[in-house]
Parts: structure tokens; C-alpha cells; sequence
């Protein structure tokens, strides 16, 4: 009888082994398999549950602000919470609420194996990822740019975020940086990404999965662009597909979401930065 082989050291990457698609379509090894239907239909449900958690934990933090500060006589403190440069705050927990609800959504994932937390790549970027990162925010901004020119010169320019204000101070926008890449970035890129994109690939593949993601991603976005013509939101939303398609990308080849939330949340701050005259 012969003896037993021993098998090879692993070379997985320190998040856990990439999961990559077989060239077949097949799902990757450790998720499972998932008709196209239940993949956009959980797809939506993952969207529709965390936001209607923020949605409605919102609604009742400002009641119970306003009930507190009503109560105490300071009903000019709130209106300025609401409309001042202390709107912040509730940018800042609303992020957190956000934060809270994608949280729940991936522990709910990963203890009943809709999307396995190995898969998910939680580890420190290498240099050479660190590289990409930086390289992937400079191609996100040059994509900005170039299709914000092209659709001004089509006559059709691109809607300004609604967090965008020309009479906002400085320190409003620097605060708005740090909460992109404290908050903003990591949350938006575990629940797209980490969880969303997760959930497609084995209905869809890789590129399926990105082009799916990014859909979603830029239709969660419409609300904060729809502020004049459908057609202005039309093309914000046109360059928000473009750069998820990026993020999506640069996630599918690396499998490490860390990387992802670092390039997201550096991207934004530095539009938020450039709002702020640095």
C-alpha cells in the first residue's frame, strides 16, 4: 500500500483564496450556485433592506433630535442642524447608519453562506496593490473629468451631488473628505462589492457581476443627483456606472476589498478636497 502524498503549502493571499470563476461560468469553489433571477432579485434586496434601515433609523434620530431640542427651547439649534453648516452631523450619521445597516447585511451573509467571508478578501494591500490603488484613483479622476468635458460640449452637462454647496466653508468639505475615506468609501464598497458583487459572480461571472454592481450603484445615486432635468442626472449617473465599472474591475482582479474601500473613500475626498480650494 502506498503512503499518503502531502500536499503542497497554500499560496492563498492572506484574505483568503481569490474564488476566481471557472472559465466555464461554473461557481467558484465554497459559494453557491444561484439562478440569474435569485441573483438580481437578492442583488435588489440587499439594496432595498439596508437603505430602508437607514431610511427609517434617519426618521426617527431626527424626531427624537427635534423632540430633545423642541423640548429644551432650542429650536434654532435644530433648524441650523438641518440647514447650516452643522448639517455635517447628520451627513456624518447618516454615513454611520449606513455603515450600520451594511454591517448587519454582511453578518447575515456570511452566517447563512450567501456570500462566504473568505471570498470577500479582507487583507492589508500589498505595495504592489498600493500602486494599483493609487493608479486606479488618478484613471477615476481623469474618467470624471474627461466625460464631464465631453457632456458639456454635448450641451447636456452633469448634475452637481446634492452634499455639493458653492456657499459651504471649507472645513464642511474637509470634513466631508475624512468622512469619505473614514466611512463613506469602506461602507459603499463592503455592501457593493463585498457583498452585491460577491452575490452575482456565481450567477453571472466576473464581468456579469461587475456590470450588474455597477448598475445598482449608480441607481442608488439617482437621489442625490436628481436636482434639475432627468437629463443632467442621466449623464451624473452615466459617469457613476463608468467609475464602479473601475471599482468593480480592480476588485474582480485583486479580490481584496480593502483596496477597494481605500481607492473609493481617496477618490471622493479628493473631489471634496478640490470643492474646498486645497
Amino acid at each position: 500500500m502506498s503512503s499518503p502524498q502531502s500536499s503542497p503549502p497554500s499560496t492563498d493571499p492572506p484574505g483568503g483564496p481569490p474564488d476566481s470563476s471557472p472559465p466555464d461560468g461554473s461557481p467558484p469553489n465554497g459559494q453557491p450556485s444561484r439562478s440569474a433571477l435569485v441573483a438580481v432579485l437578492g442583488s435588489i434586496g440587499y439594496v432595498v433592506g439596508v437603505f430602508a434601515f437607514v431610511i427609517a433609523a434617519s426618521i426617527a434620530l431626527m424626531f427624537a433630535i427635534a423632540g430633545v431640542l423642541l423640548l429644551s427651547g432650542e429650536g434654532a439649534l435644530f433648524e441650523e442642524l438641518i440647514t447650516g453648516d452643522g448639517m455635517v452631523v447628520l451627513i456624518a450619521a447618516e454615513a454611520i447608519l449606513l455603515g450600520i445597516g451594511t454591517v448587519l447585511a454582511a453578518v447575515i451573509s456570511f452566517s447563512t453562506g450567501w456570500v462566504p467571508k473568505r471570498v470577500v478578501g479582507f487583507a492589508v494591500p500589498s505595495p504592489r496593490e498600493l500602486l494599483v490603488g493609487v493608479g486606479a484613483v488618478v484613471a477615476l479622476l481623469v474618467i470624471a473629468i474627461s466625460l464631464g468635458l465631453v457632456s458639456d460640449l454635448l450641451g447636456v452637462p452633469a448634475s452637481d451631488h446634492a452634499l455639493f454647496d458653492e456657499d459651504a466653508p471649507a472645513s464642511y468639505y474637509l470634513a466631508l473628505a475624512a468622512l469619505s475615506i473614514l466611512v463613506i468609501g469602506p461602507v459603499e464598497e463592503l455592501l457593493f462589492r463585498g457583498l452585491i458583487q460577491n452575490y452575482m459572480r456565481p450567477a453571472f461571472g466576473g464581468a456579469g457581476a461587475v456590470v450588474g454592481t455597477s448598475v445598482l450603484f449608480a441607481a442608488v445615486h439617482l437621489p442625490a443627483y436628481f436636482a434639475d432635468a432627468l437629463s443632467t442626472a442621466l449623464v451624473s449617473l452615466g459617469v457613476i456606472f463608468a467609475l464602479s465599472l473601475v471599482l468593480g474591475a480592480v476588485y474582480e482582479q485583486y479580490r481584496n476589498i480593502v483596496l477597494v474601500m481605500a481607492i473609493h473613500g481617496v477618490y471622493n475626498a479628493v473631489l471634496f478636497s478640490a470643492q474646498a480650494g486645497l
